[in-house]
């Protein structure tokens, strides 16, 4: 339960960054391609902190050799 409430709350940051940037961007108070870099950066900085956050070291994806080990083990 605390996962969903920590992800939930990191989209909901990320929304309403996106949204103040957008909103200073259509008011002419930022360029829009530093809005945009500011937006892109920040959205990536939230994800990479997220998921170190709730998944460690751990990667999102495996080895060809990771892979053949699992299946063999499901397998047997």
């Amino acid at each position: 339960m605390f996962e969903q409430q920590y992800a939930n709350t990191m989209i909901l940051i990320m929304t309403t960054m996106n949204a103040c940037l957008g909103i200073a961007m259509v008011a002419g108070i930022i360029p829009v391609y530093y809005g945009m870099s500011l937006a892109f950066f920040g959205m990536s900085g939230i994800i990479w902190k997220c998921k170190k956050d709730l998944m460690g070291d751990v990667r999102l994806w495996e080895s060809p050799k990771q892979y053949r080990q699992r299946k063999k083990n499901e397998l047997s």
